[in-house]
């Protein structure tokens, strides 16, 4: 049986800078209909970056959240840029380290269920110190930390980021 779901409609709800809203009408595999609502989104990626044994980590406030929190340096892509030079890009504007190398992780779907989002996941080791270029409305603290700080944070629910909590995973397993 073919599990796929066919568009029957589709309809723009909201079109923002970030984020557009669509329902779509759609024939299921048992021949039901159904409506799905979809975020697009371009996608972003996520940088864990290495600095003398330790980790970028960027503590900021989230205005969706109300709260600060730690997170995975990261952004989203810009229209019609490669995943690889938005790394880049993000690494320097929100760390002030320029990589000098970058290996691809993997990618992830943070919320697949309604979401077009995939997040590119890329490892730096080594980089030089530069200027840091953030947006006027990025307010970030740079924080330099082990794998096991790190990894107590998480154990202790002071680290929430499904960046963080998947790069991690990707880095165990594909570097170390």
């Amino acid at each position: 049986m073919d599990k796929k779901e066919k568009t029957i409609t589709s309809e723009q709800i909201y079109k923002g800078h970030v984020v557009s809203l669509k329902k779509d009408k759609v024939l299921c595999p048992n021949g039901e209909e159904s409506v799905r609502e979809i975020i697009t989104h371009r996608g972003g990626v996520g940088i864990l970056i290495k600095v003398d044994d330790k980790f970028i980590i960027e503590k900021q406030f989230r205005y969706a959240l109300g709260k600060e929190i730690y997170e995975l340096p990261a952004g989203k892509l810009e229209a019609g840029e490669e995943p690889l030079e938005a790394a880049k890009r993000e690494c320097l504007e929100e760390t002030g380290y320029k990589p000098l190398e970058m290996i691809h992780l993997g990618d992830m779907s943070p919320t697949c269920g309604y979401s077009t989002e995939i997040i590119h996941f890329y490892y730096c080791s080594k980089s030089v110190k530069a200027e840091r270029h953030l947006d006027s409305d990025e307010f970030i603290d740079i924080m330099y930390m082990s794998l096991e700080e790190i990894e107590k944070m998480i154990k202790e629910d002071r680290i929430v980021d499904s960046k963080i909590l998947a790069v991690l995973t990707l880095y165990k397993n594909k570097i170390l």
